[in-house]
């Protein structure tokens, strides 16, 4: 049994990028795959020069699920994960590298 959230994710998936524009897309793919979309997919860009914001707010347009976006300096993936647990929304916190993708269940 889920909890019900209301308005807030039960899970949030955060993915830490760093010049990612290319392999983003798997992640996204497997997301969109999901059969159960209860979460939201918390990007959070650490300095990317790429144009990886362009693809991603593409993807905010059309996605079945929230897909936040956060802009940050290059700080390093350790400062990445410590703003996505701070702006995470969702009563459960998972991530996906840029080039990971998951199971459709």
């Amino acid at each position: 049994m889920f909890l019900n959230m209301g308005d807030k994710p039960y899970f949030t998936v955060f993915t830490p990028s760093y010049n990612s524009r290319e392999t983003l897309p798997r992640v996204y793919e497997s997301l969109k795959a999901q059969t159960w979309r209860d979460f939201e997919w918390l990007i959070v860009n650490d300095g990317s020069i790429d144009g990886t914001e362009t693809r991603v707010a593409e993807w905010q347009h059309g996605a079945a699920f929230p897909i936040r976006y956060i802009e940050q300096e290059n700080r390093g993936k350790h400062r990445s994960f410590n703003r996505a647990v701070k702006e995470a929304r969702g009563a459960l916190f998972t991530f996906l590298d840029a080039d990971d993708e998951c199971v459709p269940e």
